[in-house]
């Protein structure tokens, strides 16, 4: 082949590889517009977690036909008006009135009848009406000239202002009420007497006792003084209309207070509200609307409205904005470049945009199921919601990004799972628990069918759980109902786990995220790509595997994915299957370099990572493999047959181009493909050391190293000075080890040499 064929496939190799490149470098692009994402998070969930507005509730008056069936889309509760104001209503009557009780006004009363009797006899004199109208004004009292004849005729004696002191205290004693009609209204539940100046009150049971202070009182005044037979009975009427329009009463209805104290009753009871379940039929078509259902289709109706729909949408929105913000305050301190960091903010997104649209789904079968049933209780919703895969975000979570992440996943997804099924706290509880518990339970899967024990053990801890809850709110009595939600609590762990199962495949291959789990599956040297290669190529298969310590005990050391650096190693060389005979660990007879110009042998040798990226598709490899086969050369110079190029140069055709002689790249990215380049070539280069010393070995490792960063391959990577001396560290120790010493065998000579 010419050099300008070579150099033609050179460059659709490099093309080849520049496309693959471009497209891994789009998907990382997209996934790492953070305020895309952003928004995205904020805009798409606050739509999944807010059910769309509901269709237009007919508004219907009392005694109108229902034009059509009216049934509720959705669980909603709303509040019951008439029921709040009857019961504020009979709060309010359940207050007892309050009535003063003034202790002083019989003591008042009699020293105004002293006057009176003092006047009387210093002046008795002058005529009826003259000796009223003077007893009137020194008393305060209303006298009639009857009245005061009456007096004057008992010679004001001390005897009968005795009787009627008597008279007018034991009146008052009993107590004098203006309305006795109105107190015994109160006859059911009493009076609350309070006493007048002071800040004391008691409850009045018999009411019946207190003496009606209006038009009846002389004659109760009448009475009493006919029980004195020191009044003669020409003076008891007189006496007692005198006595009747002097008592005032003294127990007196505090309008104010009893209104003020009813009024605080009534605020004080709680709105009634009414629980519409989803399928709940309110009217058929061709019924009538009684007054309740009315008011149930206004208050659905105002539920309706733009501004009552568009409130909800908002507050969700700013929730999932803070829960945004705690994603972006925590995920750049867990270690990772500020790259990494959007694209495993984007992926994180993703995941929760996924979990939210099951979550949805799931609930909306829940209610299709219970709107289905009659029969209870699984008719209701509520027992159908323990089942929700409330463990399904957390699993993935935890596997795709580690613990941390997956507990606070089960964090948010518990706040978000409460905003979409109505703002209950139990469920926000009992999703929290789940999701934690499921991103405990996932740590360390060696396999995908263990996930099948991970759903048995969320799914007993979601069945304790609603015991759990049960107990806390009261509700162990109703059997059925506890054992139908332990059977769906149960049943949701099962599901989650099968749902992560299912999902996680997918959502590698959609952010481009790849788990323990699929690299320990990767690992199996029995599977048919590492088969092959065992047999096709064990040179090149032994090398990945030596080289896999080195990659694996640099990663620890420096704090990347051991287990990725390893299964890297494994895979990126398969390129070689293709034509494995063309590469020095391979070879045990003629080499066929030998037959080829350096420009051809170059191309066979730098053709592997093209070979490696087909086969790579082929077998359906993940895309952290792919970029282990791509860059770990990067864009090294093929060094031997550039060396060979130069000494065969023809001044006539010009100089020998470096370009032709490096490989197609790109270089190497993340801390993981920037080891795999350092293992490789310090791997390869340790076969070369005969006599393998300590200091040989490191003097050997400082200058593969240096050749490397100074020909710009890890310009791309995140790999720092001091990464690069802990990984030197790490392959000395690694090599030290290899090259370790064994006592000779007696009666052996492996050193001798053969002789033909």
């Amino acid at each position: 082949m010419s050099g300008k064929e070579t150099r033609q496939a050179r460059t659709t190799a490099a093309r080849l590889a520049i496309r693959r490149g471009e497209f891994v470098q789009l998907r990382r692009r997209i996934l790492s517009e953070t305020w895309a994402w952003y928004a995205c998070l904020v805009v798409v969930g606050a739509l999944l977690v807010v059910p769309g507005r509901s269709p237009r509730v007919p508004t219907l008056l009392t005694g109108e036909i229902a034009p059509a069936d009216v049934v509720v889309d959705r669980d909603v509760v709303l509040p019951d008006s008439e029921s709040t104001e009857e019961k504020r209503r009979r709060a309010s009557l359940e207050v007892q009135p309050i009535y003063v009780y003034d202790p002083n006004a019989a003591a008042s009363l009699v020293e105004k009848l002293e006057r009176v009797f003092q006047e009387g006899r210093r002046q008795p004199g002058g005529d009826d009406f003259d000796l009223a109208q003077r007893l009137g004004e020194v008393g305060s009292l209303v006298i009639q000239p009857r009245e005061a004849a009456v007096l004057r005729g008992a010679g004001f004696s001390d005897e009968l202002l005795g009787l009627t002191r008597e008279v007018v205290q034991r009146l008052y004693r009993e107590g004098i009420v203006s309305d006795r009609m109105e107190l015994l209204r109160s006859a059911d539940r009493g009076i609350t007497l309070r006493t007048a100046g002071k800040n004391e009150e008691r409850v009045e049971l018999d009411v019946y006792r207190f003496i009606d202070g209006g038009p009846g009182l002389a004659e109760v005044v009448a009475q009493r003084l006919a029980a004195e037979s020191a009044v003669s009975r020409q003076w008891r009427a007189p006496l007692a209309a005198m006595l009747a329009r002097a008592i005032a009463p003294n127990v007196v209805l505090d309008r104010g207070e009893t209104l003020a104290r009813r009024l605080k009753a009534g605020s004080s009871v709680e709105e009634v509200s009414v629980h519409l379940p989803r399928g709940k039929v309110l009217v058929r078509r061709g019924d009538e609307v009684n007054a309740q259902t009315a008011h149930l289709l206004a208050a659905l109706a105002e539920r309706s409205t733009p501004t009552q729909t568009f409130l909800p949408l908002a507050g969700a929105a700013l929730l999932l904005a803070l829960l945004g913000g705690a994603w972006l305050f925590y995920l750049p301190r867990q270690g990772t470049s500020p790259e990494e960091t959007g694209v495993r903010f984007g992926a994180v997104v993703v995941l929760s945009i996924v979990v939210l649209v099951l979550d949805r789904g799931f609930t909306f079968l829940a209610g299709g199921v219970a709107a289905s049933v009659m029969r209870d209780p699984f008719g209701h919703i509520e027992i159908y919601l323990p089942a929700l895969p409330h463990g399904a975000g957390p699993i993935l979570a935890g596997l795709m990004f580690g613990l941390p992440v997956g507990v606070l996943f089960a964090v948010a997804q518990s706040v978000l799972v409460a905003l979409m099924l109505g703002g209950d706290v139990t469920l926000a509880v009992y999703a929290l628990i789940v999701g934690v518990a499921a991103a405990f339970a996932s740590q360390r899967l060696k396999e995908r069918y263990v996930l099948a024990r991970v759903g048995a053990l969320v799914g007993a801890l979601s069945a304790l759980a609603v015991v759990g809850l049960a107990l806390w709110h009261g509700r162990i009595t109703d059997g059925a109902v506890l054992g139908a939600q332990v059977i769906s609590g149960a049943s949701g762990g099962v599901v989650a786990a099968a749902l992560a199962s299912f999902l996680l495949p997918v959502l590698e291959s959609l952010t481009g995220t790849i788990t323990d789990i699929r690299l320990l599956e990767l690992s199996n040297p029995n599977l048919p790509l590492l088969k092959r290669m065992s047999l096709e190529a064990p040179g090149t298969f032994q090398h990945s595997l030596a080289m896999a310590n080195f990659g694996e005990a640099a990663a620890e050391a420096i704090g990347a994915n051991p287990l990725l650096a390893r299964v890297c190693c494994y895979y990126h060389d398969i390129g070689k299957l293709a034509k494995p005979e063309y590469f020095v660990e391979n070879q045990r007879a003629e080499n066929p370099h030998d037959n080829l110009t350096p420009w051809m042998s170059a191309l066979v040798v730098s053709n592997h990572v093209k070979a490696g990226l087909e086969l790579a598709r082929q077998y359906k490899l993940p895309e952290a493999i792919r970029d282990a086969i791509s860059t770990h050369h990067g864009t090294k110079l093929i060094r031997y047959f550039y060396s060979r190029a130069k000494e065969k140069e023809d001044p006539d055709k010009g100089e020998v181009q470096e370009s032709e002689f490096r490989y197609p790249g790109p270089k190497p990215r993340s801390k993981e493909m920037g080891i795999l380049m350092l293992a490789d070539a310090v791997e390869a280069a340790s076969r070369t050391l005969q006599d393998a010393t300590p200091g040989r070995i490191q003097s050997m490792i400082d200058q593969m190293i240096k050749n490397i960063l100074e020909d710009g391959q890890l310009d791309d990577c995140e790999l720092t000075l001091k990464d690069l001396e802990k990984i030197g560290a790490a392959f000395f120790w690694v090599l030290t080890n290899a090259f370790h010493h064994r006592i000779d065998y007696p009666g052996f000579e492996f050193n001798r040499k053969h002789r033909g």
